[in-house]
């Protein structure tokens, strides 16, 4: 399709809508300078019901991308490691919807007590469901049984403004500075508004072409959809609907879709929508979109890494940043067929040296040292 072919569309632009790239970091979470230019554009982008201000808010890093078996929860689980052995205190979410695993990676059993429990019966509580893992400073929150999420009690907007209320308040409680949440594969619109909702949305993805396809997919959907909760935050949804049908329009030159780019085409709809488009690219600059490139084997899958990041800024018009990548190696599927944790059995793997890279470069681009 022409509109999953971005790299023919990829030119320069305003650097205003880029944003600023410089590099600002800080050790103290409560004095993190970055985070706190970013929160007006975050907040403006959060899915409706989700009300941020007046609270101490965790960071929240959201792992997804699209496509499954891309090695989403691998890197969910050693992410939240690499977290806590940086000083905050991490709370993983498996919110993998009907294929729940995270606690395979962190050397569990199913825990008796999940996340539908809490938010979708309503039956326990957050803190009952709270798991302790061998790693000082992570707990899991497991992800609930499949014949609960596909049956009457489906996850709503409901139970996703539950469950962010009861996130915040693990940073009040003093529990969690992070939260790490382990989304499910695909591009539903609860996985994309669980994205949107993270101050940086990380995208692994394979350096093969149907995964970084789904992953341009993705990146679409999560851009219509900040669009969306912008127009319902700022009262202007029938605005919002007339710059996305705008943003959708064939070109004019045959294609189904924008071959000059979404970002394009958002700067040149400044002249009609001003207001609107001024806080669309303040949601977009609020929150980092990164990369993570998985099961590399030579430097051209490396580079496939930066190419998403040029991409994702230049024809999707997002904060995009190449955070790092994972080579494939043998010690990830030993230590889960040993149900041992990756971190633990093989420390001194590449596959876990690259995964702390991939922490440190996460932590950089949220604006710690």
């Amino acid at each position: 399709m022409t509109e999953l072919n971005p790299p023919q569309a990829a030119r320069a632009l305003p650097q205003a809508f880029l944003g600023d790239r410089t590099p600002r970091s800080t050790n103290r979470l409560v004095d993190n300078a970055l985070l706190t230019r970013r929160a007006h554009g975050w907040e403006l982008g959060l899915p409706p019901g989700i009300e941020p201000k007046g609270r101490q808010v965790p960071v929240i890093i959201a792992v997804g991308g699209g496509k499954g078996g891309v090695g989403k929860s691998l890197v969910s689980a050693n992410l939240a490691i690499e977290l806590a052995q940086r000083g905050l205190k991490t709370v993983a979410v498996d919110l993998d919807i009907g294929g729940a695993n995270l606690h395979t990676y962190f050397a569990l059993q199913p825990p008796q007590i999940t996340l539908a429990d809490v938010f979708v019966l309503g039956q326990k509580r957050l803190d009952e469901a709270l798991v302790p893992t061998q790693i000082a400073g992570v707990k899991l929150l497991a992800g609930g049984r499949e014949e609960i999420w596909g049956g009457a009690h489906a996850f709503d907007r409901s139970a996703m403004r539950q469950l962010f209320d009861a996130l915040f308040s693990l940073r009040e409680q003093g529990i969690a500075d992070a939260v790490v949440l382990d989304l499910g594969a695909g591009s539903s619109r609860t996985t994309v508004d669980f994205f949107s909702a993270a101050h940086l949305g990380l995208v692994t993805a394979l350096p093969e072409p149907t995964s970084i396809e789904n992953a341009y997919a993705f990146l679409k959907a999560m851009m219509f959809g900040v669009l969306e909760h912008v127009g319902e935050r700022t009262g202007s949804q029938e605005v919002a609907a007339e710059l996305r049908a705008l943003l959708q329009a064939p070109d004019g030159r045959g294609g189904q879709g924008p071959t000059r780019g979404y970002a394009e085409r958002v700067v040149q709809a400044s002249a009609l929508y001003p207001g609107l488009v001024s806080q669309l690219t303040q949601a977009f600059q609020g929150r980092v979109v990164g990369f993570a490139v998985n099961q590399i084997r030579c430097q051209n899958d490396i580079d496939v890494g930066k190419s998403m990041e040029l991409i994702g800024e230049r024809y999707f018009g997002l904060n995009c940043r190449y955070c790092g990548y994972l080579n494939y190696d043998e010690a990830a599927w030993k230590a889960l067929r040993n149900r041992r944790m990756l971190a633990l059995d093989f420390p001194h793997a590449g596959l876990t040296r690259r995964l702390k890279d991939l922490a440190k470069a996460v932590l950089q681009h949220l604006g710690f040292a």
